[in-house]
């Protein structure tokens, strides 16, 4: 019997890459407990959380959501919200990660939210598309271009596949628009791998002083849809402003 509980968690957690690279643009509420708004009563740096996260058919039926991991200090933050699941007749519980998402001032070795983009110092060259002017690298396998202050970096397994992902990255963020509404700055990162198209933004309101990341198995159009769903939080009064 045991064995058999084993090789069901080994698919399960085998099809959770395969769903999620099907899923679209679903994204879930997510209801924060007034005990972990209290933990964050303790940060000094403006409290931002998301009030949505990535969710699909698939990932509903592995459990509901919950704070997973929580750490707080003085100057940074940092939680992951995950997927808790109980089987039958059993008492220990299966975790799924959902998305982690930190903030605080980037360590003195990283220059940036992503050290990926540090990796792509010298371009091949350099394609305009969609009025946009593109930086390619990995032989026309990665891009990166500007806008509003925002840096994008999109990586594949194929020029065409980069293409796609190009298209599908442009379309959620329209001409003239950040991500995030009142960033100063900030960054997204879209790979491809066997499994998925996973998306991450780091994003700071300060000019670079202060960062916030979210990282997961997320796509694109749930990626904007979440950092979209940002709301602060008054760590004096336990309000939220969207």
């Amino acid at each position: 019997m045991q064995k058999i509980m084993l090789l069901f968690v080994a698919l399960l957690i085998a099809f959770v890459p395969v769903a999620n690279a099907s899923q679209d643009d679903e994204v879930e509420p997510f209801t924060w407990d007034g005990k972990f708004l209290d933990v964050l009563k303790k940060v000094d740096i403006p409290v931002y959380i998301p009030s949505h996260v990535a969710s699909s058919k698939f990932s509903r039926q592995l459990g509901p959501l919950f704070v997973s991991k929580l750490e707080a200090s003085k100057d940074r933050y940092l939680f992951q919200i995950s997927r808790q699941r109980v089987l039958d007749g059993q008492s220990r519980t299966l975790t799924f990660d959902v998305m982690t998402m930190s903030a605080g001032t980037l360590p003195n070795y990283r220059k940036q939210p992503f050290s990926t983009y540090e990796s792509f110092e010298i371009p091949e060259g350099t394609i305009t598309f969609n009025g946009f002017e593109m930086d390619y690298f990995a032989n026309k396998r990665a891009f990166i271009w500007k806008a509003n202050g925002w840096e994008y970096l999109v990586w594949a397994e194929s020029t065409n596949n980069a293409f796609t992902i190009i298209k599908r990255v442009m379309a959620t963020i329209p001409k003239g628009t950040t991500p995030v509404t009142g960033a100063t700055k900030g960054q997204i990162t879209v790979i491809e791998t066997n499994e998925c198209v996973c998306s991450d933004a780091g994003w700071s309101y300060d000019n670079g002083k202060t960062w916030y990341i979210i990282t997961g198995r997320t796509t694109p159009e749930q990626l904007t849809k979440i950092v979209k769903s940002m709301v602060q939080v008054d760590t004096r009064l336990r309000n939220w402003r969207s």
